[in-house]
């Protein structure tokens, strides 16, 4: 078997897991092992970077349509990846900085998609020790 088809084995294998795991929260996240984890973040930024694809098409298919002009685009493009952004930082990164936000187990109850938002924001500089990020959190910790 060629080594691409052992990955995409893999990535199938582990997708139809996640996929039977009805709640990812701190809780499912902590019973995955590293690399589990490091395949998850990748696929989930993979799915964001997809999605910025999407938007751009759309909004091209906007522009040629006039419906829109390119400032209007510039600006919801701008808007939805200023959303995104996560500069240089690695998946590894990425997971580790989950990881400690799992270790409070004040935190377990959040879905891995709120977490994903609120290492984000730190990434792009909002501190966690900030009362907007504890809002934040506390929010989060509250929807379950």
């Amino acid at each position: 078997m060629s080594r691409v088809s052992l990955v995409v084995s893999a990535l199938i294998i582990f997708a139809a897991s996640l996929y039977s795991q009805s709640v990812r929260d701190g809780k499912w996240w902590q019973g995955l092992d590293k690399n589990a984890k490091i395949y998850f973040v990748a696929g989930f930024w993979n799915g964001v970077t997809w999605g910025d694809d999407v938007l751009k098409d759309a909004l091209a298919n906007l522009q040629k349509n006039g419906i829109i002009n390119q400032n209007a685009a510039d600006a919801v493009f701008q808007k939805w990846t200023g959303y995104t952004d996560i500069g240089s930082t690695k998946v590894g990164e990425i997971v580790d900085r989950i990881d400690n936000l799992y270790s409070d187990p004040q935190n377990q109850a959040i879905v891995i998609s709120d977490m994903m938002t609120v290492v984000v924001l730190n990434i792009q500089g909002l501190s966690l020790s900030t009362d907007v990020m504890q809002q934040l959190l506390q929010s989060y910790r509250q929807r379950r």
